[in-house]
């Protein structure tokens, strides 16, 4: 793999990360909106099909999150290890990329941010309620 194609790849999947979180946070912002507006008025069954759909595809974007994370990870691994056999010379990446935590506190946040929308669509359909 030359430089140029793992700086490419590189850009790929960093873009490919960031567009998969955006469309997260979107999703989430979305549904808290929604859970503020509508989620007392919803009967049981729309509001389980509404969560039903919000878990499928929250599930999906944290997943394919991680697993875009994992390749980048791969690919990080894979540039450190051919930058100290001294196949590359990549002066832009670093010898000692940053670690596991940052990766534990994406999917803490990922999965925090769902549960946390899960927790407000009931705190708001309990809310609604009590006003009635």
């Amino acid at each position: 793999m030359t430089e140029a194609e793992i700086f490419t790849a590189f850009s790929n999947l960093a873009a490919t990360y960031s567009t998969l979180f955006f469309g997260f946070v979107s999703l989430m912002s979305g549904f808290l909106i929604m859970s503020y507006l509508a989620a007392d008025k919803l009967p049981m069954t729309l509001a389980s099909i509404v969560l039903a759909l919000f878990s499928m595809v929250s599930g999906s974007l944290i997943f394919r999150m991680n697993l875009t994370r994992n390749n980048i990870e791969a690919l990080m691994s894979h540039v450190v290890e051919q930058k100290a056999m001294g196949n590359l010379d990549l002066p832009w990446f670093p010898l000692n990329p940053a670690g596991s935590s940052i990766a534990y506190l994406e999917i803490a946040a990922t999965v925090g941010g769902f549960i946390g929308c899960i927790v407000f669509f009931f705190y708001q359909r309990k809310l609604g309620s009590d006003d009635t």
